[in-house]
């Protein structure tokens, strides 16, 4: 039987008490990689998507989570991925992942700091208080607190103290829960033996990844096939049904082609920033753009392409950003336009009108797509049939007959969350049943757009030695998965609303 919330939290608070630490004791340090401040990781720039947009993204028991604390988070993940991925993170292909991820981390924070209340964990004033004027660097001047800096940098920021304070109480809350958990969790002396043992077994697993996509790179349907099923009035008519239902797949939409220079400017230095933004605005007036912008602009995405952002549609940038550049012709330069980011300088490259969707023209790209999809839903169905049936040569005959090729993943422990080079818990899971007398899984293994058939290669033991910081890495596992279990137990008693609507990619 599962331990209720308040169970878990009084045995913990038990164990704390055994080892002579109180609750009150934990040491309330906060260390800022936990914070979300906005100007801590932007630099002080007061950056904001949107402009500081009012409304509601979530509601959490009646706590308003606003729109303005979503952009503010979907900024602080999005410069977090671009940094670690050495700004090859695609904003553009990722963003519905981004905004899932800032709108989850946004509740379940709410959610933390909630329950870690009702077990009587509290921020008191004078913590806040001490935390601000004493702990914070950013609001000091030759080492002392000065309340003007404090509000200037809120305020550029789009903060009040109040909303300021309350961010700082909710993560005083959520960390002093984690290092509750933390505390009191230890890894046993049979746990780190059996987490040896794991990392002692290794296997290699050989597998082929079936996705449509791929698939139809290799196998394509000829013009003469699409005449032939277009003939057929029963299949034009689906072809048909399938543009009326997605006409707007067909639409050319609006889009432009732009390259920018930015200098970053706040209230601290924006006339400084505007006189270097004017300045660079005479140089392209008589110098190449790309030139420019690869030496001066304070955007590292786009200063990497001389300035180039690619092709945007309305709705992907700032008003004022997008309201020049739109109404911008093509090889104009745009004079300064002041956004909440700073100065920018914009030159149209491109642009493609907006075209309704015609279905002559279309239906032929239509009836290609859906003769594929059947193609490629037949020679899955018979995959699965065959494997399930345990047909395994005649599966291997069809796999080989339309190109697929076996790929091997190498040796890797069975401790591992995933399979390596695929990073797969769908097909770890699976690679743990395989035998060598049944190496072959007997169905397909799904992990998300592509299915997967899985084989043991080999298997073998070889002696592991579970260094130090792993056996600290495992109670740090430990603690992290008992403390997300917690806040997952107090969701499922509370009210959690979220607007949908903003995590689509545009």
């Amino acid at each position: 039987m599962k331990k209720t919330n308040s169970n878990m939290i009084d045995d913990i608070k038990k164990g704390l008490a055994e080892k002579g630490v109180s609750t009150r004791s934990i040491v309330a340090f906060l260390l800022f990689g936990m914070i979300v401040l906005v100007f801590v990781l932007s630099d002080l720039t007061g950056r904001h998507k949107g402009g500081g947009a009012m409304g509601q993204a979530a509601e959490v028991n009646g706590e308003i989570i606003s729109i303005k604390d979503f952009q503010d988070e979907e900024n602080r993940l999005a410069q977090y991925y671009g940094q670690l991925f050495g700004g090859q993170f695609d904003m553009t292909a990722q963003r519905s992942l981004l905004r899932g991820e800032a709108m989850n981390s946004l509740v379940s924070k709410a959610l933390g700091a909630q329950a870690a209340e009702k077990e009587g964990i509290y921020a008191t004033d004078a913590e806040i208080r001490h935390m601000i004027t004493q702990e914070l660097p950013y609001f000091k001047r030759d080492g002392a607190f000065q309340s003007d800096a404090y509000k200037s940098i809120l305020e550029a920021n789009h903060l009040t103290p109040g909303e300021f304070e309350n961010k700082l109480r909710q993560d005083i809350k959520n960390q002093r829960s984690r290092q509750l958990f933390e505390t009191s969790m230890n890894v046993s002396d049979l746990q780190k033996l059996a987490e040896k043992e794991l990392h002692s077994a290794k296997l290699n697993i050989e597998y082929i990844a079936l996705n449509q996509a791929e698939y139809v790179k290799t196998h394509d349907v000829t013009a003469a096939n699409v005449s032939a099923q277009l003939a057929d009035p029963a299949f034009a008519k689906k072809v048909e049904e399938y543009f009326k239902t997605n006409s707007a797949e067909f639409e050319t939409k609006e889009e432009i082609k732009a390259s920018h220079i930015l200098i970053k400017s706040d209230a601290g230095n924006e006339a400084a920033a505007k006189a270097k933004a004017e300045a660079a605005l005479q140089r392209v007036q008589k110098e190449d753009f790309g030139k420019v912008a690869a030496e001066v602009s304070d955007d590292p995405g786009s200063k990497a392409k001389k300035g180039d952002l690619g092709f945007f549609t309305r709705g992907r940038m700032v008003k004022e950003f997008e309201e020049a550049a739109f109404n911008l012709p093509v090889g104009k330069i745009s004079d300064l336009v002041k956004s909440s980011f700073g100065f920018h300088i914009i030159k149209v490259t491109e642009k493609k009108s907006f075209a309704k969707a015609d279905f002559e023209k279309s239906k032929f790209a239509i009836a290609k797509k859906m003769i594929a999809n059947e193609e490629y839903a037949t020679f899955i169905k018979t995959i699965e049939t065959e494997v399930a049936a345990g047909k395994t040569n005649e599966a291997m005959q069809t796999l080989t007959k339309n190109n697929m090729k076996w790929k091997e993943t190498g040796f890797f422990d069975i401790a591992a969350e995933a399979v390596p080079v695929i990073n797969s818990n769908q097909v770890m899971k699976a690679a743990l049943q395989l035998t060598k007398a049944e190496p072959t899984a007997k169905k397909l293994i799904r992990e998300g757009d592509t299915q997967y058939v899985v084989r043991l290669k080999d298997a073998k033991m070889e002696n592991t030695v579970v260094k130090a910081q792993q056996e600290e890495l495992q109670e740090k596992q430990k603690s992290t998965e008992a403390y997300r279990s917690w806040v997952e137990n107090f969701k499922k008693s509370a009210k959690v609303e979220t607007n949908s609507a903003l995590v689509q990619a545009e």
